[in-house]
């Protein structure tokens, strides 16, 4: 009954699919058999080697045994034989004995390889009589556990024994050591069955000395071939091809009986229907039919029949249009690049074609530095044409195959499949050579146009991790616009440490709430060396916000400040923090401190007249304004004007960062400043002996001669110190000197001198 309840329910079927089902059974359950057959056997010959290593220990361990025993008999035969105890008394012919009588008298066994008497100290008796010991000349009495030593390539094992007068063993006279050929003593106490004699060797270097407890697992042997293993071998292999030459007859038979029925009448389906794709196809006439054999298929041939009459009419327009959509849709107006859409649907199928593989991709982001002082300063036209420059040189830069992608204002990116991130940074090296050889002047930027590139890799890319690895990538492109980096930086989880602050809005929202406070501002202060006193000038001072986790570092303040083009409010909230700080006294009179301002701060009306409020602070406090050389500065005339007023007012201008940023003797000669700050990376370079460290030497005594005082950052030992001051150096910063401390500790530290 419930077989005629399933064949009322099944439709009728070719007996093709049949075929195919019981093909599928049968070869499944013969690899199954195979398979359970194979992993008995193995089970088994394992379990056969198994037992046979385990009698071959056995077997080393009676030898062993043996061994030992016949050095106790050995033992036990000297201490009853007159002539070694005649010896142990008076040893005056101790030589003659050992070499003449001990093993040719007939007393002690011929294995034995050398036998030797000590004293109760335990020295040999060939130490005391004339003659050259044979065994070790001293042994400690209180361990005198047998032992195998490996001397001249050859391993022995040595036995030492109490020597006593009498039987009843009460009174110690001296000591007894018989030393054994270990391997020929193998050999000639046992035949061995299960353990290979031309396999065994010892583990142990020259001198070594291994316990005689310890020498079995120190052996290294091979097991005789037991042939119970290799009948299960033969068995296994023939068991193996029959059963594969049985599977392969199945198969070859069904795939006959597949590529008849199924595959053939498919393949010609398909065919046409790839033609029908490419608008070639035509209708499939009565003719087809023939090849069709399976029910099924003819069924398709008359449903695409249907459909293809109703898609040719609607192919030619849709093609058009979904061209020009397509390009709409995907492309960028201005540069003609691929668009923010173009980057998400590329990856949607780039994932698609890989779902199954894991495949690795590497992210490019491309970012112009300072692009908004940029747009500003000559108009958003001009912008526009350096967007459009910037553009053509990466697309110059990149391979036919690469696609370039502008995600945004002027940030652009391209996708790297299948490339590890050494090609990534040649990539990246290429792109900014490019930039730097395009002629933005051409559109009246005076200023070098350059660009930061961060990069990210995913050794498994998921459909998921495209934000991921892009968020990695803007880490690591922020992290190359930072002062003294170089424009290329590749992630790595420590960047994220000091850059999370881009994407935290916790932390974004501490640095807005601090330019709306500036007494939310934590500010500390690093000393700074007079090299010529040996005493603290000044202090620098460096900004820190309190945050949810602890302090937000500069390293995570400013490239959120750079990002959002805050500098100016930034400068005035850090100015006012320490106007207030000095104007309270808390900054003892006489510490001078030193003011950081940004390069837009210093063509700003109200940051300069922040400035101006610390003109009645000068009468007490040496007040110096650093100048951020890294900063693109835009209007060189105003900046310029700015501190030559400033300067007559009594401050002292330092250009901060030299040698890190964008023209370092360009801003020198057209700003007025007094000290010149060498950036951390130069005054490294200063502690090795390369070419860098004598150019980097050369540039401070050549600007040192055209009268400007030098200070060198990054001071971190004794040695550096001593560098800096021989090159001219007028002060140094750094830990070796002072480390950055709140204003609670500058009264125990200020104007301190140091040794």
């Amino acid at each position: 009954m419930l077989f005629s309840l399933m064949r009322a329910r099944l439709s009728p079927r070719p007996i093709a699919h049949y075929a195919l089902l019981l093909l599928f059974v049968l070869v499944a359950a013969l690899a199954g058999l195979a398979a359970f057959v194979f992993q008995d056997t193995a089970r088994l010959k394992e379990q056969v080697a198994q037992s046979d290593q385990t009698l071959a220990h056995q077997e080393l361990e009676g030898v062993i045994a043996l061994l030992t025993q016949q050095a106790e008999s050995a033992a036990q035969a000297l201490m009853q034989w007159d002539e070694a105890r005649q010896q142990l008394e008076n040893p005056v012919y101790y030589g003659y004995w050992r070499h003449s009588r001990a093993l040719t008298a007939g007393v002690l066994p011929e294995s034995l390889d050398a036998v030797d008497l000590y004293d109760l100290q335990g020295r040999n008796l060939a130490a005391v009589s004339p003659g050259k010991a044979g065994m070790p000349a001293q042994v400690v009495t209180q361990n005198m556990r047998p032992f195998l030593v490996r001397e001249n390539g050859n391993n022995y094992l040595y036995y030492f024994f109490p020597f006593y007068q009498n039987t009843d063993q009460t009174h110690l006279i001296g000591y007894v050591g018989f030393r054994f050929d270990f391997m020929r003593q193998l050999m000639q106490l046992r035949k061995f069955r299960y353990v290979d004699m031309a396999s065994v060797r010892v583990e142990a270097r020259e001198g070594e000395r291994i316990l005689l407890q310890d020498v079995v697992p120190a052996l290294q042997f091979r097991t005789t071939a037991n042939p119970e293993i290799r009948a299960l071998e033969k068995l296994i292999i023939r068991s193996f091809y029959e059963i594969a030459i049985l599977i392969a007859a199945i198969s070859l038979l069904g795939y006959l009986a597949l590529i008849s029925f199924v595959i053939k009448p498919l393949r010609r389906l398909s065919g046409h229907i790839g033609a029908m794709g490419r608008g070639q196809g035509e209708l499939l006439d009565e003719s087809y039919r023939g090849a069709l054999a399976v029910t099924e298929l003819e069924n398709i041939r008359q449903s695409l029949n249907d459909y293809q009459q109703q898609l040719d009419d609607m192919h030619v327009s849709l093609v058009h249009k979904n061209q020009e959509l397509w390009t709409l849709a995907h492309h960028d107006p201005l540069t003609g690049l691929f668009n923010r859409r173009a980057f998400d649907d590329d990856w949607r199928a780039m994932h698609r074609a890989h779902r199954d593989v894991p495949f690795g991709v590497v992210l490019l982001l491309f970012d112009c530095d300072h692009f908004k002082a940029i747009n500003d300063t000559y108009g958003h036209q001009v912008g526009d044409q350096v967007i459009q420059g910037l553009a053509e040189s990466l697309h110059g830069a990149l391979r036919a195959d690469d696609r370039l992608y502008r995600l945004g204002g002027d940030e652009f990116a391209t996708i790297l499949f299948s490339a590890d991130i050494e090609r990534a940074r040649q990539v990246a090296e290429r792109c900014l050579e490019h930039v730097l050889r395009y002629d933005f002047s051409a559109y009246g930027v005076k200023e070098p146009v350059r660009i930061s590139v961060g990069i990210a890799h995913l050794d498994d890319a998921t459909d998921d991790a495209l934000q991921q690895v892009h968020r990695q990538a803007d880490i690591a492109m922020y992290y190359a616009k930072r002062p003294g980096q170089s424009k290329i930086a590749i992630y790595s989880p420590e960047m994220g440490t000091g850059q999370e602050a881009l994407v935290s809005n916790a932390e974004t929202s501490a640095i807005y709430d601090a330019m709306a406070d500036p007494d939310r501002l934590e500010m500390h202060y690093q000393p700074v060396l007079a090299l010529s006193t040996s005493r603290i000038e000044y202090y620098e001072a460096l900004v820190r916000i309190p945050g949810e986790h602890g302090l937000i570092m500069p390293a995570s303040i400013f490239p959120v400040v750079e990002l959002r083009g805050l500098e100016c409010e930034f400068d005035l909230a850090v100015l006012e923090r320490v106007r207030r700080d000095l104007a309270s006294g808390r900054v003892p009179a006489g510490a001078g401190v030193s003011l950081n301002v940004s390069g837009p701060g210093i063509v700003n009306a109200r940051v300069n007249e922040k400035l101006m409020q610390y003109v009645p602070l000068l009468s007490t406090h040496k007040l110096v304004l650093e100048v951020t050389e890294t900063a693109l500065i835009t209007q060189i005339a105003q900046a310029s004007a700015n501190l030559k007023r400033l300067r007559k007012q009594g401050f002292i201008i330092a250009l901060d960062d030299f040698g890190s940023g964008y023209s370092s003797l360009g801003y020198l000669s057209s700003m007025p400043v007094d000290l010149v700050k060498f950036d951390i990376s130069l005054v490294r370079s200063l502690e090795e002996s390369g070419r860098q460290a004598v150019f980097v030497g050369d540039l401070a005594r050549m600007i040192k001669d055209a009268g400007y005082q030098l200070v060198a950052e990054g001071i971190e030992s004794e040695a550096l110190l001593q560098r800096v001051t021989a090159l001219g150096f007028s002060h140094a910063q750094g830990f070796h000197i002072g480390r950055p401390a709140p204003l609670a500790s500058l009264r125990t530290v200020s104007l301190r001198a140091v040794n």
